[in-house]
């Protein structure tokens, strides 16, 4: 019965209700858009990440580097999660073509293994073979080949931090989607960098690949433990931009939040006001037995039934404009965001807390007209008709 009169008196006010169900849906439909984006953003920025840095990384003390360990290397290799483990040595110095130099992260690696690597080899745009196979061969950032003004075939020239040169052929082009990242980082052949910084046979130290690069933690934590060698994950060395990550999520999701409570208030105000006008038919319902209990469940029904419809609108319509972004994507600066579009990723335990955040506001928003109902006295209201 009680349903049945709530829905009456929704259809009554036919043109009200669709108005505040609107309100709802367009609070949710903005909810679930904005996480979803921010979700996006995250998942491309974390996997562009992944991509172009070590899961895990082994180093020696700053300056001294390690000497080359094969037993360690096939230790690590046999790991659990470990995909492949390369050794490399990292330098800063300059990349130098004419009269235009570059100051630039120098990474040396066995690049024939490195490029095995699903992860890095995506990244890999152009790769050609060298024409001149006794020069060096170098791989630059894109970014950093076109601030050089220099394609695949040129010549350039690398000089270390300690003042050494050598000339290297540009052989190919890397894209790893991040500004920062292909503007400043090139790759050079493991032992030409040895020899041009005067490291001899030594390394930086050794770049874990893992299978499941969320398990990253876990293994630095397990190869310390075991090994007793330093070893850092990627969420520790990147742990400023994630827990950033995180907290934008969460004050977008309470932002938006505030949308969803403005539309429920207007929802209570409703429901407030139809109480007032319909305290003569209140008032009847009480003196044929209906109990202020029942009376109270009628407004919260009603105020469920409007932000039910609204959530379950809002969704629709949050996913249709997710699925629209995911087609045409908002560009966005790389220099200034890391990265080139909004990617879109809807999650659906997101959703699922934007539905139940959403009822739980209506429900508490419904609570104070409820309330009022419960407390008519149907002998004053009756004699005041």
């Amino acid at each position: 019965m009680w349903t049945f009169l709530a829905l009456r008196q929704l259809r009554a006010r036919a043109r009200q209700t669709g108005m505040l169900v609107a309100s709802v849906a367009v609070g949710v439909a903005m909810l679930v858009t904005a996480l979803s984006l921010v979700n996006g953003f995250e998942a491309d920025l974390v996997g562009r990440i992944l991509g172009a840095t070590p899961h895990v990384a082994l180093e020696g003390p700053l300056g001294e580097g390690v000497a080359p360990d094969a037993r360690l290397e096939r230790t690590l290799e046999d790991w659990p999660s470990v995909e492949a483990v390369l050794p490399y040595v990292s330098v800063q110095g300059l990349i130098v073509r004419g009269e235009t130099a570059r100051g630039a992260l120098i990474r040396g690696v066995d690049l024939g293994r490195q490029s095995r690597v699903a992860s890095w080899a995506r990244g890999l745009k152009v790769r050609r073979k060298a024409r001149h196979p006794d020069k060096a061969q170098v791989l630059l950032g894109i970014e950093l080949a076109r601030h050089l003004g220099v394609s695949p075939g040129d010549r350039v020239r690398v000089v270390t931090g300690r003042g050494r040169t050598l000339d290297a052929e540009v052989t190919g082009l890397y894209e790893a989607g991040m500004y920062d990242f292909d503007a400043h980082v090139a790759y050079l052949e493991l032992s030409a960098l040895q020899r041009v910084a005067g490291m001899g046979t030594r390394l930086t130290g050794y770049e874990l690949k893992l299978r499941d690069p969320f398990m990253a933690r876990t293994v630095a934590a397990d190869v310390m433990a075991t090994l007793r060698v330093p070893a850092r994950s990627w969420t520790t060395s990147n742990h400023a931009l994630l827990a950033a990550l995180t907290l934008e999520k969460w004050v977008v999701f309470l932002v938006i939040l505030a949308i969803v409570v403005v539309a429920t208030m207007g929802v209570a105000n409703t429901l407030g006001m139809w109480v007032l006008e319909q305290q003569r038919d209140l008032g009847l319902l009480r003196s044929v037995g209906a109990t202020g209990r029942g009376v109270a469940g009628l407004v919260v029904r009603q105020g469920l039934f409007v932000a039910g419809l609204g959530i379950v609108t809002g969704l629709a319509a949050g996913l249709a404009l997710c699925s629209l972004l995911a087609r045409f994507p908002l560009q966005l600066p790389a220099d200034v965001y890391l990265i080139e579009h909004l990617p879109v990723a809807v999650s659906w335990p997101d959703l699922v807390m934007v539905t139940a955040a959403a009822l739980l506001v209506s429900w508490l928003a419904c609570l104070l007209p409820a309330r009022r109902a419960a407390r008519l006295d149907p002998i004053e209201v009756l004699r005041r008709a």
